[in-house]
C-alpha cells in the first residue's frame, strides 16, 4: 500500500494545520489507490469515492486523502477492518455515524483518512454533495479557500478547533446557500 499512497505532496503531522496550494497528484494518488482499495473491500463495500479538499480542483487543503467507502445498509463497519488493516491502516475510532482508519507514511504522518459509512446514508450523501458543489461552484470554492486559510492562520496547531470552524460554511453550502 505504500507506494499507491505515496506522492512528495502528501502527509501532514499528526494534529498539524498546514494547507498547501492545490495538487494534481492528489487526484492521482487516489487513482492509483483505489485499484486496491476495491481489491481489499471486494465484496463488502459498494462504493469508494475520493472526498474532501484534496478531491476538489484549485482547492488548498491539508494534503491528506480523505476517502469515503460506502457498505450496504446494516453491514457492520467491523467487516473492514481486516482488510484494511492488512494494506497498513490503522483503525482511529467510531461514532454514530462513521468509522474511520487511517494510513501514515510514518509514524504521525497521516496520508490518509479512511471513512467507513453507510452508502447513500447521510453521512455518505453529505460527502459527496458538498464536494460536488464545490467542484461545480468556483466562487464557493474561493470562499471556502479563504475561511480555511483564515482558520489555519488562527490555529495552526489544533485541528478540532480548524475542523470547527469550518462547521457553518459547510452547513450552508449543504443546504443550497
Amino acid at each position: 500500500m505504500r507506494t499507491a499512497f505515496d506522492a512528495t505532496t502528501l502527509g501532514v503531522r499528526r494534529g498539524a494545520v498546514e494547507l498547501m496550494p492545490a495538487d494534481p497528484t492528489w487526484a492521482e494518488a487516489y487513482e492509483r489507490a483505489l485499484p486496491l482499495l476495491r481489491g481489499a473491500l471486494a465484496g463488502i463495500a459498494v462504493a469508494i469515492e475520493h472526498i474532501g479538499s484534496t478531491a476538489i480542483p484549485g482547492l488548498p487543503a491539508k494534503p491528506i486523502l480523505d476517502v469515503a467507502v460506502g457498505l450496504p445498509p446494516g453491514c457492520d463497519p467491523a467487516e473492514v477492518d481486516e482488510p484494511l488493516v492488512a494494506l497498513g491502516f490503522v483503525y482511529r475510532g467510531s461514532d454514530e455515524s462513521r468509522t474511520t482508519y487511517g494510513w501514515e507514511s510514518e509514524p504521525r504522518v497521516r496520508v490518509v483518512n479512511l471513512h467507513v459509512v453507510e452508502h447513500e446514508g447521510r453521512t455518505w450523501r453529505e460527502y459527496v454533495a458538498f464536494r460536488d458543489a464545490l467542484r461545480a461552484d468556483p466562487e464557493a470554492r474561493d470562499a471556502y479557500a479563504v475561511l480555511k486559510q483564515d482558520l489555519a492562520e488562527r490555529f495552526p496547531a489544533d485541528r478540532a478547533s480548524y475542523i470547527a470552524g469550518k462547521d457553518a460554511f459547510v452547513a450552508r453550502v449543504l443546504a443550497g446557500g
